[in-house]
């Protein structure tokens, strides 16, 4: 509840603050799963909020710069390192950070806003419009998917969907996911109402709850694959159905050369070293200044490798003359790789197509030409018998691409065949870099369904095997390594789905999803239009004109209210009804009784009708139509029959009247003003059914049945619920205008009416019995039964004394009370007094004395008083809303000094000044609430125990140098304490530290008195 209270007070900067926090944990340059569906969350949740809040433009750029800056932390060092100055580098990157989150708002607002105006659901239409803006973005942008938005971790759930989809499936999940979130978080932050009265608005959030299950359930299939497929790597053995490979990247440690980094003689004297048949350098790791050093280069290379059947990736960077420039002077350089063995040195050359920008695209020339495919003869291991390998060579196909290439979608859509290798060297200037390359490596390797020997010479960087299994990083810095690993035998060289088709079927299915209910609704009302358009009327003036009355609503599929219909024939209304207009012939008017209309008979040749003819006979057969319906629009609802004319309307049959036909029952809609108005009194008097008659002598109109309603003279009604007692003390009920659907109409008890009143009772009774009688025996009353509360548990109710700053009545003379008690006494001593003196006494005596002779005294003891009968009553059972109220007062009492701490660490004394109004406010509700006999002993204990610790925490805690602070909050808990308990007196209190004798501590100056 607080949670959403705070949302609700303050929506932009929650949802701002979400959107820059998710992007600032899932946004860094490897994408999490999880961080970057909150980010969407959030931004979905606040786009409906931004449209009808002011100033959406201004929040719209906040929103902006929030995610562009919480996107560019998480890449800011990467970036910094790029380039040999920052400044450059942050600019590329906030530049980079900025377009992709605008597509991301983009994709949004454009999202709510056409879901909002065409009623589309958005659980298809967000996810197709998201993944379609990354596929367009990572064609566009030189950086391809490492700008995207894209997971590349927590998702391996979904992995098995990348031969199929590619990285365009994870961005449509990633999507789904957020629409499932959002509107989850939006039913509970929306609510829905309780009112059985809002069917629709219930049903279309069922609807809407159901779409988002139904989503996350298919969501949550889509994972199950991954648990039955396997996802290890393909076993080494046996040799009969695996092929195993050794392969091996050539990293040599900085002990092990002089100089700042590695050159050709060290790398090939490292790879040597390593028993592998492919061994793959870095990229770039050797240089050439021209084609005449290259073309030595590999020779030596050639010479330098041991054994027949291994070959050496090497990654070079050459200097070469560019051949489009016809004079020879310009030159131009760029990285590529070639497959050399001691037999050939131009088995496969590739050159690196993608360059990173301002990096290398100010220095490098790209390539033009895709991967190629070498068919590498696999010879028969040393340990292997012969017998089991089978073929003197098995042939494993081997391609190549270089570092930012796999960041490029479709990369190796030209490849005819699927590659089982892919040799891939890289150089990454940061762990991060090299992290999220490596992540891209094994992603382009799944797709097309191969494996991938990734060598990174970079500082920090990564090598490893990615893809077929192989997820986990071989190794991490300098130093050269070798792995075996195996391939099944006959290798499957069919290119995979996504290898085949691309972005393309992901693409199509989205929209399809998006559109195909649309198309097939339109299909099918077409398709229904098409095989009933024999049975529907047209207007054919030439021929014959038929009248297509609007086709009848299913009324019996609805569940009636109470009260609002009652069927009126002719016998009730209160005038006759106008004679029945001559009939038509029966070839004219016809009532079927199904309301389906019969096929025509023919249909007429749009040749054969004339314009003029057509003109005329429409006009004339439509005067005559409205004419029908202006007089028959009384008699017919057009809900429960059809009229329809089934020939052409002629001169004669309009002479021929036919017997007039007994009249269908009419529905008369019936309103009840009294009902109309939501004050109690429309329970208690009911309108007299006896409406004057119109002057008119049609039938009269629901509205004016409705407003000539006679009203009766109200009467005074002493029926009520019975007062309360000492066992049920009085109760006031909350202010429920929040919850507006509890209030409730409850049944009252009636008690004997006063005497002097019990005439105009009976007579209201009878009014209400006799209107009552007008009204249906099976009508369903619409109001809620009374609320019960669920609890059956007792309450003890505290009810306070009268308040000590009431004015008091001054008290009565003691005289004047022995006179009232005389006056009242009823057989008192004044029974006994003799007041014309004693006879026989030789005194005399001027005043009567009592008479006590014969008055025995002090013989028996005074009867004992019985007890007070003891109060039985019902159970105190509180209101939901009394309940509430006082644990809002519980929680508020307890916290009350965690608060004016808190207060005073921020602000000080004024914090402590100002959080004494506030408690002043807080006690004068609490008093309310005692007052109105709603507060709870346990409330009580703890606004007694909230006064001491306030009271402690003053003294001990608090260093208050202004003492009126101390005095006005000594004055706050002293009224508290009054109210909850005036009897006993309190000496807690802190005493104020004034200066009372100043002259002690100020002396006066010598010479002054």
């Amino acid at each position: 509840m607080a949670l959403r209270t705070l949302i609700q007070r303050s929506p932009n900067t929650f949802h701002i603050s979400m959107a820059a926090t998710s992007a600032l944990f899932g946004l860094t340059m490897s994408p999490t799963f999880v961080p970057v569906v909150f980010t969407l969350a959030s931004l979905l949740l606040y786009a409906p909020i931004l449209f009808n809040r002011p100033r959406p433009v201004a929040y719209t750029a906040l929103l902006w710069i929030s995610l562009s800056l919480g996107s560019s932390i998480g890449r800011l060092v990467p970036a910094v390192n790029a380039l040999s100055t920052a400044g450059p580098s942050v600019a590329v990157l906030l530049a980079m950070s900025s377009l992709t989150s605008a597509v991301a708002i983009f994709a949004v607002f454009a999202d709510v806003y056409v879901c909002n105006r065409t009623g589309g659901t958005q659980a298809v239409f967000f996810p197709a419009i998201w993944a379609s803006l990354w596929i367009t973005t990572s064609h566009l942008l030189p950086l391809g998917r490492l700008t995207s938005w894209t997971p590349v971790s927590g998702a391996q759930s979904y992995s098995w969907l990348s031969p199929w989809t590619g990285p365009a499936g994870i961005d449509w999940i990633t999507a789904a996911w957020a629409v499932v979130v959002s509107q989850s978080i939006g039913s509970w932050y929306m609510g829905y109402s309780e009112d059985s009265s809002l069917e629709t608005g219930r049903r279309k959030e069922f609807s809407r709850s159901t779409g988002t299950l139904v989503l996350a359930l298919v969501l949550t299939a889509l994972t199950i694959p991954t648990f039955i497929l396997s996802g290890f790597p393909y076993p080494l053995s046996p040799p009969e159905t695996a092929t195993p490979l050794v392969v091996g990247c050539a990293l040599p440690p900085s002990s092990k050369f002089d100089g700042p980094a590695p050159g050709l003689d060290d790398y090939i004297k490292e790879s040597r070293m390593i028993p592998a048949r492919i061994v793959l350098w870095p990229e770039a790791a050797v240089s050439f200044r021209s084609d005449k050093d290259r073309d030595n280069a590999f020779l030596h290379i050639q010479h330098s490798i041991p054994q027949r059947g291994t070959y050496w990736g090497v990654s070079f960077e050459e200097e070469i003359t560019d051949q489009s420039d016809g004079s020879g002077d310009t030159s131009i350089r760029r990285t590529g790789l070639a497959l050399i063995s001691n037999t050939s040195v131009h088995h496969m050359t590739y050159y690196k197509r993608f360059l990173v920008p301002i990096a290398e695209s100010f220095s490098l020339s790209p390539g033009s030409s895709p991967p190629p495919i070498f068919t590498l003869p696999q010879s028969k291991p040393p340990l292997v018998p012969k017998g089991r390998w089978g073929e003197p060579t098995r042939p494993l196909d081997v391609t190549a691409s270089i570092c930012l290439d796999f960041a490029m979608p479709s990369l190796f859509r030209d490849l005819d065949s699927r590659p089982a290798l892919i040799l891939a060297p890289a150089r990454t200037w940061d762990p991060a870099i090299g992290n999220r390359m490596w992540e891209e490596v094994r992603q382009r390797a799944n797709e097309i369904g191969s494996v991938a020997l990734w060598c990174d010479g970079g500082k920090g960087g990564v090598s490893g095997v990615a893809g077929g299994g192989y997820n986990d990083v071989f190794q991490v810095g300098e130093g050269s390594w070798s792995r075996t690993i195996g391939f099944p035998y006959p290798f499957d060289s069919t290119p995979t789905f996504y290898a085949r088709f691309g972005d393309a079927f992901v693409l199509a299915a989205s929209w399809l999803l998006v559109f195909g209910p649309v198309a097939l609704r339109l299909a099918v009302s077409r398709s229904c239009r098409l095989a009933t358009s024999d049975a529907c009327p047209k207007y054919f003036a030439a021929v014959e004109i038929r009248t297509t009355p609007s086709r009848p609503r299913q009324l019996d599929s609805r569940q009636p209210i109470a009260g609002s219909f009652q069927l009126i024939t002719s016998q009730d209304l209160p005038i006759r009804l106008d004679d029945d207009s001559p009939k038509k012939s029966e070839s004219s008017f016809i009532q079927h009784p199904s309301s389906r209309p019969a096929k025509p008979n023919r249909s007429p040749h749009p040749l054969r009708v004339c314009i003029g003819s057509l003109l005329h006979r429409f006009k004339s057969f439509a005067r005559t139509f409205l004419r029908k319906r202006s007089r028959d629009g009384a008699l017919t609802d057009p809900h429960s029959t059809r009229v329809e004319s089934t020939g052409a309307p002629r001169v004669s049959e309009y002479n021929t009247p036919l017997a007039p036909t007994p009249s269908p029952p009419v529905e008369y809609r019936l309103v009840n003003t009294y009902e109309l108005n939501a004050s109690a009194a429309s329970s208690v008097f009911e309108p007299e059914p006896a409406p004057p008659t119109p002057a008119s002598s049609s039938p009269p109109s629901p509205s004016w049945l409705s407003r000539n309603v006679q009203e009766t003279n109200p009467v005074l009604n002493f029926e009520g619920k019975r007062g309360p007692t000492l066992s049920s003390p009085l109760l006031s009920p909350l202010d429920n205008s929040a919850n507006g659907h509890l209030r409730q109409l409850e049944p009252v008890t009636p008690s004997s009416p006063p005497p002097s009143h019990s005439k105009e009772t009976q007579s209201a009774d009878k009014r209400s019995s006799e209107s009552s009688s007008f009204r249906k025996a099976d009508d369903h009353s619409t109001a809620k039964p009374p609320l019960i509360p669920s609890s059956q548990s007792q309450y003890d109710i505290f009810v306070p004394s009268p308040p000590d700053f009431e004015p008091e009545l001054p008290p009565l003379p003691a005289d004047l009370w022995t006179l009232i008690n005389i006056i009242n006494s009823q057989g008192g001593h004044l029974n006994n007094m003799d007041f014309t003196g004693k006879q026989h006494a030789e005194v005399v005596d001027f005043g009567g004395e009592v008479d006590y002779s014969g008055y025995e005294w002090f013989q028996e003891p005074p009867p004992k008083q019985p007890p007070p009968p003891q109060s039985v009553g019902t159970p105190y059972v509180p209101l939901p809303g009394v309940i509430e109220q006082n644990e809002a007062f519980e929680f508020a009492l307890g916290a009350a000094p965690n608060v004016l701490y808190a207060r005073y660490k921020q602000y000080g004394q004024l914090g402590v000044l100002a959080w004494c109004s506030e408690f002043g406010e807080l006690i004068d509700n609490l008093k309310d609430l005692g007052f109105k006999g709603n507060m709870f002993v346990a409330t009580r204990t703890q606004a007694l125990r909230t006064c001491e610790e306030l009271l402690k925490l003053m003294k001990h805690s608090l260093e208050l140098k202004m003492q009126i602070i101390v005095m006005y909050l000594s004055s706050q808990v002293a009224r508290l304490r009054r109210f909850l308990d005036g009897e006993k007196t309190w000496d807690d209190y802190p005493e104020p530290q004034f200066p009372l004798d100043y002259t002690k501590k100020y002396p006066p100056p010598a010479g002054e008195y």
